[in-house]
């Protein structure tokens, strides 16, 4: 009887792992609710590690997937960001565009940032966060210290996938080394409101499938 038993637990094991294998080696894409959206921080911070210098900006990146599914392979091109700005005025400084227009991050002359998919969080098939880079993010600073123009060639970013709750995208604290100005490196930092669906308040959800 105790031999019976035995089997019988061991192919019950045996047939629960095979189960959550298949469900792992299925989830090879990412399912996004809606492929034009827009994410905000409020505020998006830009320091540097000494403390002399803490810029805060609110900050609003819009842009597009390229499609509802997108293969969860390393370096795929998830979609672009299309449109980056920062409210003015900021705290303790001002955001703005390369050439100097006032109120944007962000200088158009790099734009669209590409967005690759770098990795996930969490363990398969229950993620907590897709990785991804932002490909050379181009934005200028200017504040009592310093002014100066950043071009990382790339910043790592979290989507952070929260099931049927928002999405929100943290910013990994990176360390940027400025390529004008006399600014020292300085980093992103900040976690945004819920990703929306472009020009709505409909959240946007990303689910492994």
């Amino acid at each position: 009887m105790r031999t019976i038993v035995k089997l019988v637990l061991a192919a019950m094991t045996a047939a629960a792992l095979l189960a959550s294998l298949a469900g792992s080696a299925s989830a090879r894409n990412f399912s996004v609710t809606n492929r034009n959206f827009r994410v905000t921080w409020t505020p998006l911070i830009t320091a540097e590690p000494f403390g002399f210098f803490t810029v805060r900006c609110n900050m609003t990146m819009e842009g597009s997937f390229h499609e509802n599914t997108i293969p969860k392979v390393l370096e795929t091109l998830m979609g672009y960001i299309t449109r980056a700005i920062a409210s003015h005025p900021c705290t303790n400084g001002e955001g703005w565009v390369w050439n100097g227009t006032e109120g944007a991050l962000t200088g158009a002359s790099s734009l669209p940032w590409h967005i690759r998919y770098a990795g996930f969080t969490g363990t398969l098939p229950s993620i907590s966060g897709i990785r991804i880079n932002l490909i050379r993010p181009k934005f200028s600073i200017n504040n009592a210290v310093c002014l100066g123009t950043y071009l990382p060639s790339t910043h790592r970013a979290t989507i952070n996938v929260l099931g049927d709750r928002s999405t929100t995208i943290t910013l990994e604290e990176e360390s940027m080394s400025a390529i004008e100005g006399n600014c020292p490196s300085g980093r992103f930092q900040g976690v945004s409101n819920r990703v929306t669906l472009l020009g709505t308040t409909t959240a946007i959800s990303l689910s492994l499938i």
